[in-house]
């Protein structure tokens, strides 16, 4: 049984006018000579026409982030690569995590390029190309040295999770069903609005540590030197890209990428952001409401 939308979700759709944008558009403009015509003939009239607005989450290296004022990141360079085939212009406007899922809703964007965990709450509204699967874990302070290898090991720690993902649901169930059924003291869940937040809470030592996607957490302790990753990898998902429930964009991408996972461009792609470890796709799926694979 589905679960019912929590308030996180039925708040999304009033807040986004109070959502504060970035500056600065980047366009993705295909060349003619890298077109696919096949997958440009599929493309709906209203967004060959149009182009395809894109909402990039703004704080989530290696995958979409912003660096000396412009967007980057493997999703965003993956965008680049599909516009290319498609023969599309993609728009890109980098937000923040929260404002995307409203923003698809009204017709503000038309596809999140924000790394969206596919989860049965999500299917609600929306539709997803997964670019890969992923775990959540957990990052502290390396002289901290936590023994993280099961998911019992949470219990009584304090953890820092952006606001919105999934992985907040995801450690409210470990405390509830593993720590307080065993009569272990519950995990001290703490949310912060922005992922950088997140992981300040925790190298000012607030915080003992941060829970996201292992990829992002790996990528932090290599760039910073200060933490550490766990053992402990779970709860893998599908992770990618979202559109509006039944948009035929949803199709469009989804044969984009297997264009890419054919001729070796997406392999290629994660393996120069150094993420084509676990997690790679054999082939690309469209999940929605009625095929709701979230694994």
């Amino acid at each position: 049984m589905r679960s019912e939308p929590s308030a996180y979700l039925k708040g999304l759709a009033f807040t986004l006018a109070l959502v504060p944008v970035l500056t600065g558009l980047a366009l993705g403009t295909a060349s003619a000579a890298g077109i696919d015509q096949k997958l440009h003939d599929a493309v709906p009239e209203q967004y060959r026409a149009n182009g395809v607005n894109v909402a990039a989450f703004n704080d989530w290296p290696p995958d979409e982030f912003i660096e000396n004022g412009e967007l980057n990141g493997w999703s965003i360079d993956m965008a680049k690569a599909m516009s290319a085939k498609l023969g599309v212009t993609f728009t890109f406007t980098p937000t923040s995590f929260d404002a995307i899922i409203p923003g698809l809703a009204s017709k503000r964007f038309d596809a999140g390029f924000s790394s969206f965990g596919v989860t049965e709450e999500r299917l609600q509204v929306l539709d997803f190309v997964p670019q890969r699967k992923e775990g959540t874990a957990y990052a502290f302070l390396k002289e901290k040295n936590f023994d993280i290898q099961a998911e019992k090991d949470l219990c009584g720690h304090s953890i820092a999770v952006m606001t919105g993902a999934w992985d907040f649901q995801y450690l409210q169930t470990v405390s509830a069903d593993i720590c307080v059924k065993s009569g272990a003291e519950p995990i001290d869940l703490q949310q912060f609005t922005t992922q950088n937040a997140a992981e300040l809470a925790v190298s000012s030592a607030r915080i003992e540590m941060v829970a996201a996607g292992s990829a992002k957490l790996q990528y932090l302790a290599k760039q910073t030197g200060r933490f550490g990753v766990s053992k402990l990898t779970s709860n893998a998902v599908f992770n990618g890209i979202g559109v509006r429930r039944g948009d035929p964009l949803g199709p469009v991408l989804r044969d984009a990428l297997q264009a890419m996972i054919d001729d070796g461009s997406y392999k290629a792609l994660m393996a120069k952001w150094g993420v084509d470890g676990s997690g790679m796709l054999d082939a690309a799926i469209l999940v929605n409401a009625a095929h709701p694979a979230t694994k």
